[in-house]
């Protein structure tokens, strides 16, 4: 059988893609306290190498004040340039595209990770799920905030990375800016698209004048927000517009619990977003979703629904090889079923271990029983 996520892609800005799946940025909360990359996800990235066309590294924090998690990678600092080096290095000699997420969390963060300073976000409004009361941010702070964005880029590009993608997902700063849930400001950063398309400026900027040609750029964007005062799937499509009209980025990348996943808000809708999304959009910039994608019944699913790239997470978790084996028709040699004896044989770091397989995805893969 011949798969379409095995064909080649040519992103807009000429990079070469081997084939049509991309590893999703998947957190696993290894780094060291500040931030440092570790060993083993140095490993991690490497063993996952040479499959996926494109892996894009996990989120890192653009600045102190945007860590959202414990054992966040960092990409503040010019210190932390030579591991994430090595990852990218590692990605590259295996095969695949290097793209580094970058992540600020505005609000959605504690000052416990901050070091005892308050979380700070577009307005003083708290997450509507839970979290502690952000502080607005200045016009001056917003422009830092920017420039921070800015300097991460030219690290990951020191660092060796064949692109970047601004993690503007999962309720995190950007979208903070977007959503009128969150944004109730009276300057200009009170307009829903002007931090975003600023941001996307100013990368772009930096990327013509240290990167080749074919460095990447991407955006990953939360097709809907579900709690009262949120943005709606038709918001979003004409963000998605708006940014991907001015030609600088490659890619926009849905982030779904669904790959072929349709509006949450508005359930009498059944067409997928990604249709709805691949509708709308120039052909020149690349689709990706993401979500539940196990086998490639559902990743040809999700390209025949729109989607140029199908990104996948946990599946090159349980197994790297994934990719390998389809190219070679060995899908009955495909991993489904993993053993905690199969932790370090696939090099998936123990923090990882505990929050994905054992924590929020256990009911999402089989266990086999140690004898």
């Amino acid at each position: 059988m011949t798969y379409k996520f095995l064909n080649p892609i040519t992103l807009k800005h000429g990079a070469n893609l081997r084939n049509r799946i991309a590893m999703a940025p998947t957190t696993l909360d290894s780094s060291f306290y500040d931030g440092h990359v570790s060993k083993d996800e140095i490993k991690y990235y490497a063993t996952r190498a040479g499959g996926p066309g494109m892996i894009i590294v996990e989120a890192a924090y653009i600045e102190e004040l945007g860590k959202g998690f414990p054992g966040q990678i960092s990409i503040a600092d010019d210190s932390l340039i030579k591991g994430l080096s090595r990852i990218a290095t590692g990605i590259k000699n295996g095969g695949s595209k290097a793209v580094l997420q970058l992540h600020h969390s505005g609000r959605l963060t504690n000052h416990n990770l901050l070091n005892g300073k308050q979380p700070v976000g577009p307005s003083p409004i708290a997450d509507p799920n839970g979290g502690e009361l952000p502080r607005a941010l200045t016009s001056e702070e917003v422009e830092q905030v920017i420039e921070s964005y800015v300097q991460a880029v030219r690290r990951a590009i020191e660092a060796g990375f064949d692109g970047i993608e601004i993690h503007g997902a999962n309720k995190f700063l950007p979208q903070q800016f977007f959503s009128r849930q969150s944004n109730k400001r009276q300057d200009k950063w009170g307009d829903k698209y002007r931090f975003i398309l600023e941001l996307i400026d100013k990368i772009s900027e930096i990327v013509s004048e240290m990167a080749t040609n074919h460095f990447i750029i991407g955006y990953r964007m939360s097709p809907e927000e579900t709690f009262e005062g949120g943005y709606h799937y038709n918001d979003s499509i004409e963000l998605a517009k708006t940014i991907s009209q001015g030609g600088k980025l490659d890619y926009i990348h849905l982030s779904q619990f669904e790959a072929v996943g349709t509006p949450f808000v508005d359930q009498d809708i059944k067409t997928p977003l990604v249709t709805m999304f691949n509708e709308a959009l120039n052909d020149d910039v690349a689709l990706i979703t993401v979500g539940g994608v196990r086998n490639a019944a559902q990743a040809e699913k999700a390209m025949d629904a729109g989607a140029d790239i199908v990104a996948m997470g946990i599946q090159l978790m349980v197994d790297p090889k994934w990719v390998e084996k389809h190219e070679r028709h060995e899908e009955s040699a495909v991993r489904y079923i993993l053993s905690p004896a199969d932790y370090d044989d696939l090099n998936i770091p123990e923090p990882a271990v505990r929050m994905w397989l054992e924590g929020g995805l256990k009911d999402f893969v089989r266990f086999a029983k140690d004898e």
